[in-house]
């Protein structure tokens, strides 16, 4: 837990130099305040340690003050960055791989109570307001567009930057 807390803290850092600023960036910083608690309950949930209710309050309190919502079985790896505030949802069966970056009002969702969740493998990027609909993989060094519904694999090294768009003529 401490080792990815300290990954996750890195990732703050412009440079390679970690210093008191780049701890007191990551600490204020509603995002890594959302993956501590994460972090925390997801090592009691794997270690079977009960939590209940104080759990709940807490997970609904990061929510209500970030706008980020991580249950706590979620599978994240080490090295994840939340940048800015809120709107980031997901699912209970999200796997996310080491140092992604995730951008505000992302998605991980299932296809509506069926379909599973997605899976995102190392290094990959989301951008604003993108949602990940269903049992898709998104391999590494992959980027997802602002704004894109994404609910196909995608191939490692490739980027995702519009919707399909379909058109029709509309007759008076």
């Amino acid at each position: 837990m401490f080792d990815n807390l300290k990954e996750d803290l890195k990732r703050f850092s412009v440079e390679d130099c970690f210093s008191i600023r780049v701890c007191i960036a990551g600490i204020l910083s509603p995002g890594f305040q959302a993956i501590t608690v994460y972090r925390f309950f997801n090592w009691c949930h794997r270690w079977h340690i009960p939590t209940q209710p104080l759990r709940y309050f807490v997970e609904r309190l990061i929510e209500i003050t970030t706008g980020i919502s991580i249950p706590a079985c979620c599978k994240i790896g080490k090295g994840l960055r939340i940048h800015h505030f809120g709107g980031i949802i997901f699912h209970p069966d999200t796997v996310v791989g080491d140092y992604c970056t995730i951008y505000q009002g992302v998605t991980f969702g299932d296809r509506g109570g069926y379909g599973g969740a997605p899976t995102v493998c190392n290094n990959v990027l989301i951008g604003t307001g993108a949602k990940l609909i269903g049992d898709i993989r998104v391999e590494d060094n992959c980027k997802v567009g602002a704004n894109v519904v994404l609910n196909t694999n995608m191939e490692k090294n490739t980027m995702a930057i519009v919707n399909p768009c379909y058109f029709k003529t509309i007759d008076d």
